[in-house]
């Protein structure tokens, strides 16, 4: 053992969740797919009382399974409209402005939970190379 074991996981990179209510999608950065192990499936579960977003490695059996694509990409877009609808609701924004949101990983469940309070107003790039380049896009 050199020391170094388990260090795959940890990110330099934030946990991010970026919601764009405009165009109706969610996006999971590299770390989001990293720390969770490049899952095969997701799965978005949304808990209203504590206004937060757990995401997590499921298989295609579990319900409301989103599969992510095989292909390497430096994130993960995918459609949310009815997520996006209910969190807009419980979090009240009144535009479409898209948010972040940074995440904490749940080892024990191989899970990373947002905070939506914590939200703030997200700055998009277009990657480079073009529209959809790098950008799975799963739903």
């Amino acid at each position: 053992m050199n020391g170094y074991d388990g260090i795959s996981r940890i990110s330099v990179e934030p946990l991010t969740l970026t919601l764009c209510l405009e165009e109706d999608s969610i996006l999971l950065n590299q770390a989001v797919l990293d720390t969770l192990q490049h899952p095969r499936q997701v799965q978005m579960l949304i808990n209203e009382e504590r206004q937060m977003l757990l995401v997590q490695a499921c298989t295609i059996d579990d319900r409301e399974a989103i599969v992510v694509p095989t292909t390497p990409m430096s994130q993960f877009e995918m459609s949310g409209h009815s997520l996006l609808r209910r969190i807009r609701r419980l979090i009240r924004w009144m535009d479409a402005r898209p948010w972040v949101v940074y995440g904490t990983y749940i080892e024990s469940h191989n899970a990373i939970v947002f905070d939506l309070n914590s939200a703030q107003p997200a700055l998009l790039h277009a990657p480079l190379g073009g529209e959809g380049s790098r950008t799975g896009r799963g739903g």
